[in-house]
């Protein structure tokens, strides 16, 4: 992937949030759809674009889909989100925030314990 492809696709607020919530772990679009409060279809047309640039996978598992990025995570992305989460700016302290709000969701999915199926707890660490 070329640099500016990467960049046009984190220059989008909602694309690098995904990236961010995906790079500590996988994730069903509808726990992304919760962080990030927008609706499912806003969620899955920037999972398709990240998907079609070859960023993040997707996996079904029953009616859930779980997405994550690709490994080896690309490098130029792993900087630009640590160097973006330790930054000062507005979106930089969303991203923080989102990383908090995504480890409350895992406790919360992990105490209900009937949130999610086994097999999509394994792949986002809830169980």
């Amino acid at each position: 992937m070329e640099a500016s492809e990467l960049y046009k696709c984190i220059a989008d607020p909602q694309r690098l949030r995904i990236l961010n919530l995906l790079e500590a772990g996988a994730l069903c679009v509808c726990h992304m759809q919760e962080l990030l409060d927008v609706p499912q279809v806003k969620t899955s047309k920037q999972l398709a674009a990240m998907k079609q640039l070859g960023l993040i996978e997707s996996k079904r598992e029953g009616t859930w889909m779980i997405y994550s990025l690709i490994e080896p995570i690309n490098g130029l992305l792993r900087a630009n989100l640590q160097y973006l989460r330790q930054a000062e700016c507005s979106e930089c302290n969303q991203l923080q925030r989102d990383l908090v709000n995504r480890n409350q969701l895992i406790a919360r999915i992990a105490e209900a314990n009937d949130d999610c199926p086994v097999s999509v707890c394994e792949k986002i660490g809830c169980c």
